[in-house]
């Protein structure tokens, strides 16, 4: 847990860690570049928390993303290639069953996963400091 603090206050103080949706809208001609882009920005900042998922081919040189997943609490952020295209996807989770699964155009998952990024930095940031103070 004391590693997964420390990644979080890097990402609360992180200002280039930007999942704005307005981005996505304005003009990302390749999506699965912005997806491998979202994906290793994840990977890197929430470990443990964000797991994504590789087309793993045989002699490929490149693995091609094709699930991130994020779970904060309850809620999961799935977004997954399906044939073509990325589906965006959140989901109630308890004790491991689904109980509600809503897909979401891309732009509102990106909004819906930056809220949920910045209350569990901020959460996560004040526990950090609590420890410090107590430590202290």
């Amino acid at each position: 847990m004391h590693f997964l603090v420390g990644e979080c206050a890097a990402v609360a103080d992180d200002q280039s860690f930007d999942l704005n949706a307005a981005t996505w809208r304005h003009g990302h001609a390749d999506e699965a570049t912005y997806v491998e882009a979202l994906a290793m920005r994840l990977e890197k900042s929430l470990p443990g928390i964000a797991v994504i998922e590789r087309d793993r081919r045989l002699f490929s040189k490149t693995h091609k993303v094709t699930k991130i997943e994020v779970r904060f609490g309850a809620e999961d952020y799935v977004l997954t290639q399906e044939h073509t295209r990325y589906v965006a996807r959140l989901a109630k989770t308890v004790r491991g069953i689904v109980l509600s699964s809503q897909e979401l155009p891309l732009s509102e998952w990106l909004q819906e996963l930056s809220a949920a990024l910045a209350d569990y930095a901020r959460q996560n940031d004040e526990a950090r400091r609590t420890l410090m103070e107590f430590l202290l």
